[in-house]
């Protein structure tokens, strides 16, 4: 006889309806108050046709705990919740689109917030949000094959 084991990891983003962006202009310092981190990340370069802007996140241990990601103005960007992940190891690398509209001049202001027990917020520490990156991906279209999907 023998016994198969396996380990399933789920991740869900929470993507959050677009509202229009306000004036606020970022801050170019990364700085942490209580309830949130803040950082500005620059694109590699402007966006080109067919072209997106995706943050990169790289999540440590946070347990049963949520990131939620936002603009510096409030905009909601989604919500990192692991689910699966065995309490004390990384959560692992996760992908968020970002809107073209909450770009300006190629930088995005982030603000980054724990959700612990639902409710409560406070900033990530380095442990739990250990790298930041904002990357372009380049799609390609589909060939037109003339009948709808």
């Amino acid at each position: 006889m023998f016994s198969v084991s396996s380990t399933f990891v789920l991740a869900f983003v929470a993507l959050q309806a677009a509202q229009p962006p306000t004036t606020a202009p970022p801050t170019a310092l990364p700085r942490q108050s209580g309830d949130a981190r803040e950082t500005t990340l620059t694109l590699p370069h402007a966006l080109r046709k067919g072209e997106t802007a995706w943050l990169l996140v790289e999540v440590g241990a946070i347990d049963s705990n949520q990131i939620q990601l936002m603009t510096q103005d409030g905009h909601p960007l989604g919500t990192i919740s692991p689910y699966g992940v065995r309490s004390g190891q990384a959560a692992g690398t996760y992908t968020v689109p970002v809107p073209a509209e909450d770009l300006v001049d190629g930088r995005i202001a982030l603000r980054m917030s724990v959700i612990q027990s639902g409710q409560a917020q406070r900033a990530p520490t380095t442990a739990e949000v250990k790298s930041l990156r904002l990357l372009i991906r380049r799609f390609k279209s589909q060939p037109s094959t003339g009948a709808n999907p």
